[in-house]
């Protein structure tokens, strides 16, 4: 009995450990970069839960170990408690996965792509020189940004001019002015 409460404790503690302190190491994340024009996404942006989270795996734990240990009292074997342990277990971790999941969506994200900005019209707000880089602002998915921008030929664009973003290179805009997008889809 005293195997089965250890691992009942240990997992709590590794449980509530994870609930104070671990909060942002369950949830998926969006990574951007590379300086040759790679935009490599990690996820869709959106944070997720895995059954094999701390806090789902540490609850099994935990299931196990106390379903064990109450077993145990009841003067059961240790193969006969092991299994209620594994049983309860896996039924606890799964009840912590689908609570983890009601809070992850419940959750809001401001996070905007840099490939969401390819298509949409924006406002130069810091010229951008030939073959340099400048500042661009536009609406994405209802949220204004400012980007880095440089021009898709490296001609330069006055500030306040209209653009369209036609690539992304990592977190940096590819734009054109408003009438090279007319003439080139003539």
């Amino acid at each position: 009995m005293l195997i089965f409460t250890s691992i009942a404790i240990a997992a709590f503690l590794l449980v509530a450990g994870s609930f104070l302190f671990g909060h942002d190491h369950d949830v998926g994340h969006d990574h951007d970069g590379g300086d040759a024009g790679h935009d490599g996404d990690a996820s869709d942006g959106e944070p997720t839960i895995s059954i094999f989270s701390t806090k789902v795996v540490a609850t099994l734990f935990m299931g196990f170990g106390a379903a064990g240990a109450i077993a145990r009292s009841y003067q059961m074997g240790y193969l006969t408690a092991s299994i209620i342990g594994l049983l309860s277990g896996v039924v606890l971790g799964g009840v912590m996965y689908g609570i983890l999941t009601v809070f992850v969506r419940q959750q809001a994200s401001s996070l905007v792509s840099t490939s969401s900005a390819v298509g949409c019209t924006g406002t130069v707000t810091v010229s951008i020189g030939e073959n340099s880089l400048g500042e661009v602002g536009l609406d994405v998915q209802g949220q204004y940004a400012t980007y880095l921008a440089r021009s898709r030929d490296g001609a330069s664009i006055a500030k306040g001019q209209l653009v369209r973003v036609v690539k992304t290179m990592g977190s940096e805009l590819v734009v054109e002015t408003e009438t090279q997008t007319a003439t080139r889809q003539r």
